[in-house]
């Protein structure tokens, strides 16, 4: 399905764009960029998840356990 919109773009932006991915027009940059960024989409979200893990087990040293559990934190 093809949808027909109005968006301004920085035109520096664009032509950075353009001449990156190699394409001619402002469709065929928007197109391209879109397509790359689902495409690296799963790598991006394994990024994200790999550092979350990495925080959370770095949670043991960054957190007092003993206070937590304490009746005095929850008041």
């Amino acid at each position: 399905m093809i949808r027909r919109t109005t968006i301004e773009l920085d035109e520096d932006l664009v032509a950075g764009a353009r001449r990156a991915l190699g394409t001619t027009t402002m469709r065929s940059t928007v197109e391209e960029a879109l397509r790359q960024v689902i495409e690296r989409a799963p790598d991006i979200e394994r990024q994200r998840r790999e550092a979350q893990m990495e925080f959370l087990a770095t949670l043991g040293d960054r957190l007092d356990l003993d206070v937590l559990a304490s009746d005095e934190m929850w008041r």
